[in-house]
């Protein structure tokens, strides 16, 4: 299983970055491998504690999964305020929040065939008619109102700024096919250096009620793409995934994954509302 600059070898019991192994204990590799097999899914303590030792086995499981998340945070670099992989649900579990896809090795070719790129139509189409679906059932008439800043590119390369915006332009009229979203992508407020400082700003200027914010990086295995959905009101980040690919393939693979991901970012937005009453 791959996910960003990550490769898991479920077999070997061995997590690579970049093709670097990575050190990491056998307990906290399955219960990374448990949470990957579920993406986008809250798996609870007590499945995890079922999972990793069994109904009948007497141990302390509550300090076990918090060392072993500890653990898995520490070597993938991930932050439990602002997690780019697994995030936390207080009392409840814990969720992979990353894109999970098949492994980009070296010298992979980069032309696309048709069947590849049907497959990743056909993903595209999907998300978007099942977040369409969700959004008529639950909210109201208003639309949600979406602002998608540009493309940020860190890579230092200036051939590169025009990559950024094709991915900017390819995000927005992916989710601008969804008529319950009101999508602002052409506001001179969107084209900032300043990606996550200025996120109030942009959407109290805009009235945008969330904010995707998108970065092009440089990886070991080619061109990294983070992408982040954020909800404007607390600044808090509802879903965020990485994926590195060829640049082929990049726009098809990212604006269907951006679109499933914003899908998992209002969920859980109505999640925590109806939590706290709000």
């Amino acid at each position: 299983m791959k996910f960003g600059e990550f490769e898991v070898d479920e077999r070997a019991g061995v997590l690579r970055r970049a093709g670097t192994r990575i050190k990491l204990q056998d307990l906290p590799f399955r219960l990374l491998v448990v949470l990957l097999r579920r993406p986008g899914e809250v798996v609870t303590r007590e499945e995890l504690r079922a999972e990793l030792w069994g109904s009948e086995t007497f141990v302390d499981a509550e300090a076990g999964l918090n060392t072993a998340i500890a653990k898995i945070r520490e070597a993938l670099g991930d932050n439990a305020e602002t997690p780019m992989f697994i995030e936390t649900l207080p009392k409840r579990g814990y969720r992979f929040v990353g894109m999970v896809g098949h492994p980009v090795f070296p010298g992979m070719p980069t032309r696309v065939t048709n069947q590849s790129a049907l497959y990743v139509f056909a993903v595209l189409v999907f998300a978007v008619l099942a977040i369409a679906s969700y959004i008529v059932f639950f909210s109201g008439p208003a639309p949600i109102t979406i602002a998608v800043v540009r493309f940020h590119n860190e890579t230092g390369a200036a051939e590169n700024e025009r990559l950024a915006g094709t991915l900017t332009d390819a995000v927005v009229v992916a989710l601008a096919g969804n008529p319950k979203y009101g999508i602002i992508g052409n506001s001179p407020l969107l084209a900032t250096d300043r990606i996550f400082e200025d996120v109030r700003t942009i959407g109290e200027a805009l009235k945008a009620d969330y904010v995707v914010l998108g970065q092009l990086q440089k990886g070991d295995a080619g061109l990294l793409t983070r992408a982040h959905f954020i909800r404007v009101s607390d600044q808090k980040h509802l879903w965020a995934g990485s994926i590195t690919l060829p640049e082929a393939d990049m726009e098809r693979v990212l604006t269907a994954a951006i679109a499933e991901g914003v899908g998992i970012g209002l969920d859980r937005s109505r999640e925590a509302a109806a939590l706290t009453g709000r």
